[in-house]
C-alpha cells in the first residue's frame, strides 16, 4: 500500500502523524508535570506550615509575620469571610497535627491555601502562583513546536512544487503534446531532472522533425520516377512484361501511399476532421478507392450514423478489405456492419501470432511475406484516433477483423 501512495499524500500523512504525536506527547507531559507539581508544591507548603507554626511560638505581630512569609512568596488572607468561604468550599488536600500545632492545605479553583492553628492563632495563606504558570510555559513550547512543524511542512511542499509541475508536463508529453517546455530555476535534484527532461524533449522534437522531413522528401523524390516508369511501361508491346512492370510499379506506388499515411498519422500536425455521416457513405468511398471487382465483396450492412473522418476511415476499411481478398483462398471478402461493430470476414487459416504482432509499424520481412506490412498498423491507428478498437477472431475457418464501435 505504501508503494502506491503518492509523495504528496505520504508527506501529508507523515506530518499529520507528527502533529498527533506532538499533541499526545504534550498531553502526557502536562499530566505528569501536574502530578509532579502537586507533589512538589505540597512538600513546599508542608515546609512553610511547619516554619509558620514554629514562628507562632514567638507570638509575632501581623507585620512581623508578613515579613516572614514574604520570603516564601505567599500572601496572607486577612478577611474572615473569605477564610470561611475557603474552608467550606475548598477541597482539603492535607490535614496534619504536629507538636507545634495543626495545619491544613486546601485547593480551590487551582489555588492552594495553607491554614494554620496554634495557641489562638488561625492564620491562612494563599499561594497564587498555581499551576497556570507552568501551563503558560508548556503552551508556549507547544505552540513553538507546532509552528516549527508547520513551517517545515510549508517549506517541503514548496520544495516539491516543481516536481508536481514536472509531473503535469510529463503527462502532457505522454499524451502527445511535444511542445511542452519545462523550466526550473532550482539547482537541486528536481531542477536537474527537469533540465534533463527538457533536453530530451528538444532532442526528440528535432529527431521527429528530421524524420518528417526525410519522409516527405523521399516520397516526393520517388513519386516522380515511378510515375514516369509507369507511363513508359504502357508503351511496351510485350503485354507480359508490361503487366509485370505495371504490377511492380503499382506496388511501389502503394508502399509510398502507405508511408504517406503513416507519416500523416504519426505527425504532430495530424488533423482528424470528424463529422456526422452515414456508414453507407463511408462504405461507398471505400469501394471507390479500393478499385476491386464488385463480385469479390459481399455486404450485409444495417446503415447507421457515425461521427468519423470519412477519408481516413475509408482508408482503414480499404486496408482490411484488401487484406481479406488478397489472403483468402477464394479472393472474396464479406463486410457486416451495424451501429456496434464493423466486421471484415474472409476464409483462411488463423493468424500464427496475436493481432498485436501484426499491427506494429514498419513490420519485418517475415511478416510481409505473410502479407502484413503497414496496413494493419494504419487500421489500428485510425481506429484508435476515432476512439474505436481493432480486434481479431478466427471462427469456423474464417478470419474476422472487427472495428468495435461501442
Amino acid at each position: 500500500m505504501i508503494r502506491n501512495i503518492s509523495i504528496s499524500a505520504f508527506i501529508n500523512t507523515i506530518f499529520i502523524l507528527a502533529l498527533i504525536a506532538i499533541s499526545i506527547t504534550f498531553t502526557v507531559f502536562i499530566k505528569l508535570d501536574k502530578q509532579r507539581y502537586i507533589i512538589t508544591t505540597q512538600k513546599k507548603h508542608e515546609l512553610v506550615a511547619e516554619n509558620i507554626l514554629k514562628t507562632l511560638e514567638t507570638k509575632p505581630t501581623i507585620s512581623g509575620l508578613k515579613i516572614f512569609i514574604d520570603q516564601f512568596k505567599i500572601n496572607l488572607v486577612e478577611d474572615d469571610q473569605e477564610k470561611l468561604n475557603i474552608i467550606n468550599n475548598a477541597k482539603q488536600l492535607l490535614l496534619r497535627e504536629t507538636n507545634n500545632g495543626m495545619y491544613r492545605i486546601y485547593n480551590l479553583d487551582d489555588i492552594l491555601y495553607i491554614y494554620t492553628q496554634k495557641d489562638g492563632y488561625n492564620i491562612m495563606f494563599k499561594d497564587e502562583q498555581g499551576y497556570k504558570y507552568n501551563l503558560i510555559i508548556i503552551s508556549i513550547a507547544m505552540a513553538v513546536s507546532y509552528g516549527i512543524l508547520i513551517a517545515l511542512y510549508y517549506i517541503l511542499k514548496r520544495k516539491l512544487k516543481p516536481l508536481r509541475n514536472l509531473n503535469k508536463e510529463i503527462k502532457k508529453f505522454s499524451n502527445g503534446d511535444l511542445n511542452v517546455k519545462i523550466t526550473s530555476i532550482s539547482k537541486d535534484e528536481i531542477g536537474t531532472i527537469a533540465k534533463t527532461f527538457d533536453e530530451a524533449i528538444t532532442h526528440i522534437n528535432n529527431q521527429t522533425k528530421s524524420k518528417e522531413l526525410f519522409m516527405r522528401n523521399m516520397m516526393h523524390e520517388l513519386k516522380t520516377p515511378i510515375t514516369k516508369a509507369m507511363f513508359i511501361a504502357e508503351t511496351l508491346d510485350d503485354n507480359k512484361k508490361k503487366e509485370t512492370l505495371q504490377k511492380a510499379f503499382q506496388r511501389m506506388d502503394d508502399i509510398i501511399k502507405e508511408l504517406a499515411m503513416v507519416e500523416k498519422l504519426t505527425s504532430n500536425n495530424t488533423f482528424v476532421y470528424k463529422e456526422p455521416t452515414s456508414f453507407f457513405k463511408i462504405y461507398t468511398k471505400t469501394i471507390e478507392i479500393s478499385m476491386v471487382n464488385a463480385n469479390k465483396i459481399s455486404s450485409k450492412i444495417n446503415d447507421f450514423k457515425i461521427n468519423a473522418d470519412i477519408s481516413m476511415f475509408s482508408v482503414a476499411l480499404k486496408n482490411l478489405i484488401d487484406n481479406a481478398i488478397k489472403f483468402s483462398p477464394d479472393n472474396h471478402a464479406t463486410i457486416k456492419a451495424n451501429k456496434n461493430r464493423i466486421d471484415i470476414i474472409s476464409k483462411g487459416e488463423p493468424l500464427k501470432n496475436d493481432l498485436e504482432y501484426y499491427t506494429e509499424p514498419f513490420s519485418q520481412e517475415e511478416k510481409r511475406s505473410d502479407g502484413f506490412g503497414l496496413g494493419l498498423y494504419i487500421v489500428k491507428t485510425i481506429a484508435n484516433i476515432h476512439g474505436y478498437k481493432l480486434t481479431y477472431a478466427h471462427h469456423k475457418g474464417e478470419n474476422i477483423f472487427s472495428i468495435v464501435l461501442d
